[in-house]
């Protein structure tokens, strides 16, 4: 585990670009690489997708996920079945998923066909900036979710009926006794649901890879995608290694905060 994160930070502080990585003359240029990746406004594009797709995607993820867990509570026929059916989006493949939602998403798709029967005209989803970038953020809300959905489902299964049944003969309604006990103890699961999410969120690339490929215009770049591009498009490996590194930095320093909101 280690020797890949070493090697990739001492990258980020050298002249990597495919021809020095050939020779294995890679000279140590400092802070170079970072200087040249935080003067690109292509970057601070990314960084700025990266964290409106991660908060867009949480929120919505968690939010249907404990809605549904709520929900699940209660029996109901077939609720195994249908449990089995909601991790779908979950245990399929990513690139499955993604060539899915870039039909759905196309022009000629079905999403465009339910507009131009409702009135509303037919539109480039894909080709356009602002619209290409929330497809991708519903395309990442519908594979999360059921994540979410596992975990809180299984926290609320361990919650003692009797807490509710006492809260109900004091009087609490449905949403008091999810405000007040639901809630406060489903913290720690929901902090680690959290966490999780921002890990695998901040890191998504194969989706909107594959989906827009980053574009149009830069509209659709994650810091994950951009690095990709900066390595494997312009072949300039030091400055994606600083790339990787701002990734594992952003992370850290996301889930460092969660975990002070834990503590506290």
């Amino acid at each position: 585990m280690c020797y890949p994160v070493f090697y990739s930070l001492t990258l980020s502080f050298r002249n990597a670009t495919v021809e020095t990585f050939v020779g294995g003359e890679m000279d140590f240029n400092g802070l170079t690489n970072y200087q040249a990746v935080l003067a690109d406004p292509v970057f601070w594009k990314a960084l700025t997708n990266t964290i409106i797709f991660t908060l867009s995607s949480l929120v919505f993820q968690f939010s249907i996920g404990f809605l549904l867990a709520l929900l699940f509570q209660a029996a109901f026929p077939l609720k195994n079945l249908c449990i089995s059916l909601l991790l779908i989006p979950w245990v399929a493949p990513v690139l499955s998923s993604a060539n899915i939602f870039k039909a759905l998403f196309n022009e000629s798709g079905p999403i465009n066909q339910i507009f131009v029967l409702l009135g509303l005209g037919s539109r480039a989803w894909l080709a356009e900036p602002n619209s290409a970038f929330a497809a991708t953020i519903v395309a990442n809300i519908w594979i999360g979710f059921p994540f979410n959905f596992i975990l809180l489902y299984a926290g609320m299964r361990s919650i003692s009926p009797e807490i509710y049944e006492a809260a109900k003969l004091d009087g609490a309604s449905y949403w008091k006794r999810v405000a007040h006990i639901t809630f406060p103890i489903l913290k720690p699961v929901s902090i680690a649901v959290l966490m999780l999410g921002t890990i695998y969120t901040v890191k998504v690339f194969d989706l909107v890879w594959i989906m827009t490929g980053g574009g149009p215009a830069n509209a659709t770049h994650l810091l994950s995608t951009y690095g990709y591009q900066v390595g494997f498009s312009i072949l300039n490996f030091g400055e994606a290694a600083a790339i990787g590194t701002i990734i594992v930095l952003l992370i850290l320093s996301i889930n460092l905060l969660q975990l002070i909101l834990q503590r506290k």
